[in-house]
């Protein structure tokens, strides 16, 4: 029983820590789209940042850069998350992973241009926030975020542990290894699509019922959701909470985290409360909790 729930958490905490890959590069983009949108305030530069100079144009192109990770989430996650998962060749697993999801978001798109009305989409639609859906490396899709390519993810993975060292006839070589791997694959893609086709709507109306509670019940859904992040953390599995609110659509579309980057011009020039201006980023402050860990610790030390 001990070694079961070894196990268990080795794997939770190998769960959280392949969360954690793409994480790692927010930090450096987050800081150089502040810094590229504070270079462009003219409140606090003056002139040398008013639009038409070149000072300006280098900062609007640093910007544009700084947006990568943060427009292509999803992609990233995809990317990623499998690295962590898998037991060996984590590159060759990372690429079919890529593949698979892609595979996935074409075959939804398949399914909607031809039977959208069957499962409750306006296809037709631009996609956008509120829409319901998402453009994904130019494919029209539903908008999944981060969860659909973490699950995706976590598939790819699976399949490339099971399927990746699997002997197949010498005259099929050429399709050992990631090939094969990627055919599996294909294969899985087309039913789970389907199934996400029926079941995804009506997820995205949950969540849609979910930020609703979590932006009209003040404090207490900040504590439920600080609460519920600092629990798992012990587990590794906090990043799962954390990651829809600060840079998927739990609260706002788009995540907490791009939502005040975006916007962080408004509220420097605003005379209203950043409470009023932006309620939703009460849930960005979850890592103040940390501020009681140094007494706490001191405190542990004093007493043993």
């Amino acid at each position: 029983m001990a070694l079961s729930k070894d196990v268990i958490m080795q794997n939770m905490q190998r769960f959280g820590g392949a969360m954690y890959t793409p994480v790692i590069l927010f930090a450096f983009f987050g800081l150089t789209v502040a810094v590229s949108i504070v270079c462009k305030n003219t409140g606090l530069l003056g002139s040398i940042a008013a639009q038409g100079t070149v000072w300006y144009d280098f900062w609007y192109v640093v910007e544009q850069g700084a947006w990568t990770v943060f427009a292509q989430m999803p992609i990233l996650f995809a990317i990623a998350v499998p690295i962590g998962f898998a037991k060996k060749e984590p590159a060759r697993c990372a690429m079919e992973s890529f593949v698979i999801y892609m595979l996935f978001n074409y075959f939804i798109a398949g399914f909607l241009t031809l039977h959208a009305d069957m499962f409750g989409v306006d296809y037709s639609q631009a996609a956008g926030p509120g829409t319901g859906l998402a453009m994904i490396a130019n494919v029209k899709t539903l908008d999944m975020g981060m969860l659909g390519a973490i699950f995706i993810a976590c598939c790819t993975a699976f399949l490339h542990n099971h399927f990746y060292d699997t002997d197949i006839p010498d005259w099929l070589g050429i399709f050992k290894g990631p090939a094969f791997v990627v055919a599996i694959g294909f294969v899985v893609m087309i039913p789970m699509a389907l199934i996400f086709c029926f079941v995804w709507p009506a997820v995205q109306h949950a969540i849609e019922h979910f930020q609703f509670f979590l932006k009209t019940s003040g404090i207490v859904g900040v504590w439920a959701y600080t609460f519920s992040e600092k629990i798992l953390l012990p587990a590794g599995l906090h990043h799962f909470i954390y990651l829809p609110f600060i840079y998927g659509p739990a609260i706002v579309d788009g995540g907490i985290q791009a939502y005040w980057l975006g916007h962080i011009n408004d509220f420097m020039t605003s005379t209203q409360s950043l409470r009023d201006l932006f309620p939703e980023g009460g849930f960005a402050l979850h890592g103040s909790g940390k501020v009681f860990g140094l007494p706490g610790a001191a405190l542990a030390i004093y007493v043993c």
